[in-house]
């Protein structure tokens, strides 16, 4: 392995757990299960606890307190999880690539179709922790202001059934505005962001720990938009399965 891509950081209670849970199925299914369970109840109780405090009696009280805490999780809870995961799989998917084990052209393995090892510990600068938590910041903020509000979950499902021929092509639709487009402004954001380093890499003026943390930071901003894109489009879902069922 070469000095951009060094041994894996040191596992963490959630790798050791992962270990003990893919040693047996039924571990793994004791896991999931007792997590979706705490999962629910929890839910629920907030679900129930923001209905009581809004205090509304209006018809569809329960709708927007639902709305409110499942945007609310996603924005913080999932955003934040699912990072981590895209963050870890990448370096994966570059280390195979570094070992030769992936040729040019060769497509990506399928995500979490692989068991994958701890990304390494970086020593990140100050300024790019600054720039993670504006952008987590930001992040959070445009999720929970999109989506958070009902009538805003109302108004774009009046949009796009305004501006599409048919569920088929609202779907499409809704892809397209809540998927693609935030993947590709967040895939120019990043490349725009590291474009310095990466010319100054290419003209041989980086260190070797220089061109890791680049390294970690395109990881870093790329999995992040992929988490990002993923969560908005569950918030987009989670208000479409609500107005409709409640």
């Amino acid at each position: 392995m070469n000095a951009d891509f060094p041994p894996p950081g040191p596992s963490g209670p959630l790798d050791r757990l992962g270990q003990w849970m893919r040693a047996s199925k039924l571990r793994l299914w004791l896991v999931l299960g007792l997590c979706w369970l705490v999962g629910c109840i929890l839910l629920f109780a907030a679900w129930i606890g923001v209905a009581i405090l809004r205090g509304s009696t209006e018809r569809d009280a329960a709708g927007v307190a639902l709305n409110l805490v499942l945007v609310v999780f996603l924005a913080i809870v999932c955003l934040f999880v699912t990072h981590r995961a895209m963050y870890r799989w990448f370096w994966h998917v570059d280390r195979k690539r570094a070992a030769g084990k992936l040729r040019p052209g060769d497509a990506d393995p399928a995500y979490a179709s692989e068991p994958t090892q701890p990304p390494p510990r970086i020593a990140w600068p100050w300024a790019l922790r600054l720039r993670h938590a504006l952008i987590y910041l930001v992040g959070v903020t445009t999720l929970v202001y999109v989506f958070a509000p009902y009538d805003n979950q109302r108004a774009i499902v009046r949009f796009l059934i305004a501006h599409s021929a048919g569920p088929s092509s609202a779907g499409s639709l809704s892809e397209l505005i809540f998927g693609y487009v935030p993947m590709a402004f967040l895939a120019a954001l990043a490349m725009i962001l590291t474009s310095r380093q990466m010319r100054r890499r290419d003209a041989g003026l980086l260190d070797a720990h220089e061109k890791l943390v680049l390294q970690a930071e395109l990881s870093w901003l790329f999995s992040f938009a992929a988490a990002f894109t993923l969560t908005m489009f569950l918030c987009r879902w989670v208000g479409s399965m609500t107005l409709a069922y409640l």
